[in-house]
């Protein structure tokens, strides 16, 4: 495909910051990478973090609900991708970001896997608040490649791309420990992102 070518639940407590300007959250991400979920406790990310367990309880009720909205906060961070003029540009950039998260994030994906299969209450609040905001970014880039008329408006819909961009990312990292390089990328911009954007439902 050439260059250019058009196609036809409950809120989550807001972060606290502790004293001495620590970032309770980023705490919570330190010490899941370094003890991962199970051994990870209110006690340590309190003693870590030099504010009283009391503080942390005024603003979550306990420890999934700490590291849903650590993991939250981390998404909504991750910044959206310039706009290159394109959607194909635009993609590119968004799977560089992709691939430098799963580099710096791959022990705590790590850790995470394992620990939503043991605590169904982390499940279902990564699942229901951490998951949607990691879409951000993307549905920033499929708005722009629709207002050019690059994709037809319901494209951003689709949960297949959604889908598609981070795992083809990860599984390329973390489970066959190959570099994601532009070669790769653009192979997955151009073989599959953007056909599956460019994909018109028949008409029924």
């Amino acid at each position: 495909m050439q260059v250019g070518r058009r196609c036809g639940a409950e809120a989550v407590v807001p972060a606290a910051r502790g004293a001495g300007g620590a970032d309770l959250l980023t705490t919570v991400i330190d010490l899941l990478r370094e003890v991962g979920y199970d051994r990870m406790t209110i006690d340590a990310v309190a003693a870590r973090a030099r504010v009283s367990k009391a503080t942390i309880y005024r603003h979550w009720p306990g420890k999934a609900e700490l590291v849903a909205d650590a993991l939250r906060q981390r998404q909504t961070r991750v910044h959206t991708p310039p706009d290159t003029g394109s959607l194909r540009g635009d993609l590119l950039e968004l799977l560089r970001a992709t691939a430098a998260i799963c580099v710096a994030d791959a022990d705590l994906m790590q850790a995470l896997t394992f620990a939503m299969r043991t605590s169904p209450e982390l499940e279902r609040l990564i699942r229901h608040h951490v998951m949607p905001a990691g879409r951000v970014a993307s549905t920033a880039v499929l708005v722009r490649a629709a207002a050019r008329g690059e994709i037809p408006p319901e494209a951003g819909e689709r949960d297949l791309f959604h889908d598609l961009a981070p795992a083809l990312t990860m599984s390329r990292v973390l489970a066959h420990g190959l570099p994601a390089d532009d070669e790769f990328l653009t192979q997955v911009v151009d073989q599959v992102l953007i056909p599956v954007l460019c994909h018109r439902s028949p008409q029924t």
